[in-house]
């Protein structure tokens, strides 16, 4: 195999870039992607010109640090600004589709669409039971039997 094309500063820059904007989903803080940016910024420059590694070097770091005195409270106030999805969802009422017992993923209809769904509930839930929603776990809803 010829991994000759890894020898380009292009191709350089765009791994570094890679490996950066990857880095970023790893470690928190969303500062690392502004320098993948900048690295992705070398890459297209040296695509566009023959520069010197001095230029390149000035080129990622302006770029990094420009995107990020510029974009990064942008981003960070538009991911604090995300709605909670609990008011959305605790409290509200879903029907049993697909019986539930304790342990066991069964699955319910909440707001026209299916969920997989569980209760830590010692009643079995079956089939056209009303349940309320006391919680979630990634797509799982945690249900217990409504209690009238």
């Amino acid at each position: 195999m010829d991994l000759t094309f890894l020898k380009e500063p292009a191709m350089i820059w765009f791994l570094i870039g890679l490996v950066l904007i990857v880095a970023e989903f790893a470690v928190p803080g969303l500062v690392i992607i502004f320098f993948g940016l900048g690295a992705w910024a070398a890459a297209l420059a040296v695509l566009a010109a023959d520069l010197s590694l001095f230029l390149q070097i000035v080129i990622f770091l302006v770029v990094s640090i420009t995107t990020l005195l510029l974009l990064r409270k942008r981003f960070v106030a538009a991911a604090e600004s995300t709605p909670d999805l609990t008011d959305e969802f605790v409290g509200k009422r879903a029907e049993v589709i697909q019986k539930l017992t304790r342990g066991r993923i069964g699955q319910v209809k909440f707001k026209g669409a299916l969920w997989k769904a569980e209760t830590a509930s010692e009643q079995v839930l079956e089939q056209g039971d009303m349940v309320t929603i006391v919680g979630y776990e990634s797509i799982i809803l945690k249900v217990e039997p409504v209690s009238d």
